[in-house]
């Protein structure tokens, strides 16, 4: 009983103390968790433009053609590239599926440049190729 006595009070506030240390590293960790930072860069690439949107500074979504478009198209300009990243931004901080649609990027006044032959060529050179028919 006197060991309670002389160090009780001491061993509780050292048990306070650990506690309250503990749960604000819980709860601290739990928003950095909750609550990611996101971040829309622009980028260069061959020919235009593109966008990267980081998480906590590492990367999250790296576009560097147009999204939803045949072929493989770059943004003409460094603004559209930004534009059509804020679009997957915000729908990435509203918590919905970060998609885009030509649609939404038309209606933003996106430009989107027309598919030419040489991006026709590299696209076919891509495809695989169809199967072979047989006549009977």
């Amino acid at each position: 009983m006197k060991f309670l006595r002389k160090w009780g009070l001491s061993i509780l506030m050292l048990l306070v103390i650990i506690g309250t240390f503990s749960f604000g590293f819980y709860r601290r960790m739990k928003a950095r968790h909750d609550h990611a930072q996101l971040e829309l860069k622009a980028i260069p690439v061959k020919n235009g433009w593109g966008y990267d949107i980081l998480q906590d500074g590492r990367p999250w979504c790296h576009q560097d053609y147009i999204p939803a478009v045949t072929g493989f198209r770059v943004f003409r300009t460094k603004e559209d590239a930004l534009a059509a990243g804020k679009i997957v931004y915000d729908k990435a901080m509203a918590g919905q599926l970060p998609d885009i649609t030509e649609a939404e990027m038309r209606n933003k006044g996106i430009f989107i440049p027309p598919l030419d032959s040489a991006a026709q060529a590299a696209q076919a050179a891509a495809a695989p190729p169809a199967p072979p028919t047989s006549k009977k």
